[in-house]
């Protein structure tokens, strides 16, 4: 499963994601709320986070929305 979640990643990364901008632009509006729910069950958020945290110590401190 790991593999089919690296290989949608590479076609859509977590950072570019218009719902990801649109909610930390605006974390009160309906993609906020989308991109929340979204993250719960997508394990491409998890792996997101892990790259994140190993290129940036400091947002293992602060995660982002």
């Amino acid at each position: 499963m790991n593999a089919i979640v690296e290989s949608m990643m590479s076609l859509h990364r977590c950072e570019d994601c218009p719902i990801r901008c649109r909610a930390v632009k605006r974390p009160h509006s309906i993609f906020a709320r989308i991109h929340r729910w979204h993250k719960t069950w997508w394990p491409g958020w998890k792996i997101y986070q892990k790259e994140q945290r190993t290129a940036i110590p400091s947002l293992a401190m602060h995660p982002e929305v």
